[in-house]
């Protein structure tokens, strides 16, 4: 695999350089081997990616540079491309970044940049892997001082759907320049944007206001409001107009923690969703409850999500939530509707224990009375190792058909090295299999071989399906064989 020893021996030169420049130089590698089948496939394919990123510092200049590639014997598949570059300048009040960078205006309903640590996307039409990422390339040029923050944006947001194999005017369809500022007045922050959007031959004009602060010391609040103004006026929030609300409110004492989220999207889905508004929704831990979340849909949604917390005085925690989103597509309204309820405490004062009941409507899925529940327990046994056992149990109706999903989890941590992990999973959900039931079975090893350096050991069968992490929602396939993925930083 040529592109493989390539990437060894550019790490090769990399390390060797930077052994001269000491504190100066610093990096990482990602490395993944995979030897299995995804959905579709007829036989297994040994493929390999890799990633490198390093960085340079000098002086007030530092300059990030990413390698990216990948190997599966197929030409249209395989890459070793420059996938990142940039070189930044910092010397307060100014910063000027050039290249490929991660800027978010907000809370990102006009923009949003994002890294998701350790993700990679593939998809089955391409065949190809790549890093789970959306930047931007251009020109970012910041200035701050106490009380005012100013930022000007010129660039091409990254489309992640589509690998580094695809030309990079598919790849980055979109450009943008911005302009925001925020000031800062005692506990309280009002900032203004204005951002002008190209797609082809497309420009739309967008403004946003926001504001921030807090009040009587324990209650804080956010406020977001933008909108097209292109084709209509500044006070026009009718349906035919593109905006994007977002709020919320938190009140926290000593024991007891509130919050509150409301959002109301319309026709605000910006070119090729180079937005990423919040989504109002919680994103759960338990995989039966993030795997079957509700993925936001910007072009026509309304909704809210109550969340409270009460620690008691034996430091065990009850959390209370629930989220309402509203779709309308032509005459048709779909609503998902969520009541959460996690409680966590300690038995026997060696096992954390941790329960939870949910109940859902996703008509948007055809998933009504969606009922999931489950548990998963941490049980200190010898110094600093553990043993740590969850279940969970998802049942909806779809169909006139009853839908059962269990998973179950074994994993021992034998620290501060060595965790080994079994998951278990069953469904019988026939728009995931045609037979009466599927099931996966996975091992995986993690060896920490120094606090630099890290090897994990996957073999067996992996469910796939979306997964939600940092506020981004991406598919995962099925995977079947073996995986090893190596980590290391210099």
């Amino acid at each position: 695999m040529s592109y493989y020893y390539k990437s060894i021996q550019l790490s090769i030169l990399i390390f060797c350089f930077a052994s001269s420049l000491f504190a100066q130089f610093s990096g990482s590698n990602l490395g993944e081997f995979q030897y299995g089948r995804l959905p579709n496939d007829s036989t297994s394919v040994a493929t390999v990616y890799d990633r490198i990123v390093t960085s340079y510092s000098f002086g007030s200049f530092k300059t990030r540079v990413v390698f990216e590639g990948f190997e599966t014997g197929i030409p249209e598949s395989d890459y070793l491309a420059l996938s990142q570059f940039s070189i930044r300048f910092k010397k307060r009040p100014f910063e000027l970044e050039i290249g490929n960078f991660y800027e978010t205006i907000g809370r990102g309903v006009l923009l949003r940049s994002f890294e998701v640590p350790g993700a990679i996307l593939e998809d089955h039409s391409f065949r190809s892997r790549h890093y789970f990422h959306r930047d931007m390339l251009g020109v970012n040029a910041r200035y701050r001082q106490s009380k005012i923050d100013m930022k000007f944006i010129y660039g091409k947001p990254l489309n992640y759907v589509f690998p580094p194999t695809i030309e990079k005017e598919s790849r980055r369809p979109d450009e943008i320049a911005a302009f925001y500022i925020d000031y800062n007045l005692g506990k309280q922050t009002l900032g203004a944007a204005m951002m002008t959007h190209v797609n082809g031959i497309h420009r739309d004009n967008y403004s946003m206001i926001n504001t921030n602060g807090s009040l009587f010391g324990k209650l804080s609040y956010y406020t977001e409001i933008a909108k097209n103004i292109s084709d209509h006026e500044l006070d026009d929030f009718s349906r035919n107009t593109s905006y994007g609300i977002y709020s919320n409110l938190n009140f926290f004492t000593n024991r007891l923690g509130i919050s509150f989220e409301y959002k109301n999207y319309n026709r605000f889905v910006i070119g090729a969703g180079i937005n990423e508004p919040p989504a109002g929704i919680k994103e759960h831990t338990y995989s039966v409850l993030n795997r079957s979340t509700h993925v936001l849909q910007p072009d026509n949604e309304t909704g809210y999500q109550f969340e409270l917390f009460y620690t008691f005085l034996n430091n065990s925690i009850l959390t209370l939530n629930t989220s309402l989103a509203q779709n309308k597509q032509a005459n048709t309204e779909f609503i998902f509707e969520e009541y959460f309820a996690e409680y966590d405490f300690i038995m026997f004062d060696s096992i954390d224990m941790k329960c939870f009941v949910d109940f859902a409507e996703d008509l948007f899925k055809l998933e009504q009375q969606r009922v999931s529940i489950g548990f998963n327990a941490i049980w200190a046994m010898l110094t600093n190792s553990s043993a740590e056992i969850g279940y969970q149990n998802q049942r909806f109706d779809r169909l006139n058909q009853r839908v059962q999903n269990h998973v179950l989890a074994l994993d021992f941590h034998y620290a501060p090295k060595w965790s080994t992990n079994i998951l278990y999973e069953y469904s019988n959900d026939p728009f995931l299999t045609e037979r009466t039931s599927a099931r996966w079975l996975g091992v995986g090893l993690r060896h920490k071989l120094n606090r630099k350096n890290s090897l994990q050991v996957f073999a067996g069968n992996r469910r796939g399906g979306p997964a939600c992490q940092a506020g981004v929602c991406y598919e995962v396939l099925d995977f079947s064989g073996v995986e090893i993925r190596f980590t290391s930083r210099f």
